[in-house]
């Protein structure tokens, strides 16, 4: 299912004063060359439905990185099957996570939203990361690839 987002017609009647936003109105290129459902996911703070992710039942060694800036936001290790259809951690990389109102999370470095928080995780941190898999991306280094590899023989 194609969305077609008409920007303009938004545009239009926001410089016609016929909509006026109550916050500053912030248009950022890079979003608009999204596709509807990273656009969905980043802008909107949209959430996937429950085991449709790619990630949510992901156990490969690597770094999940976000889908716009390829930030590094969690390590494979932080990675846990909390059953809630999510890619779930108790984790994140330092200063890589903006939590804002206790339960949404946002990207440190492009703003993206990514995610929700729970405090029914794991220790030691007992916070519970649910995150959209349309909001990561996986990086496996060389080396991981080599040993699995190797391993694989």
């Amino acid at each position: 299912m194609k969305i077609k987002f008409q920007f303009n017609k938004i545009f239009e009647a926001i410089n016609k004063n016929l909509i006026k936003p109550q916050k500053k109105l912030e248009i950022r290129l890079d979003r608009l060359s999204m596709d509807p459902h990273h656009y969905w996911i980043a802008v909107a703070k949209g959430m996937e439905r429950p085991f449709t992710g790619e990630f949510w039942n992901h156990d490969q060694q690597g770094v999940y990185q976000c889908f716009h800036c390829k930030n590094s936001l969690f390590q494979s290790d932080t990675k846990y099957q909390a059953q809630t259809g999510y890619a779930s951690f108790f984790q994140h990389h330092k200063n890589s996570v903006k939590i804002i109102d206790i339960k949404e999370k946002f990207c440190m470095n492009c703003q993206s939203y990514i995610g929700q928080i729970s405090k029914d995780g794991p220790p030691p941190t007992f916070l519970r990361y649910s995150i959209n898999s349309g909001a990561l991306r996986f990086y496996q280094p060389k080396q991981i690839k080599q040993l699995q590899n190797q391993s694989q023989k």
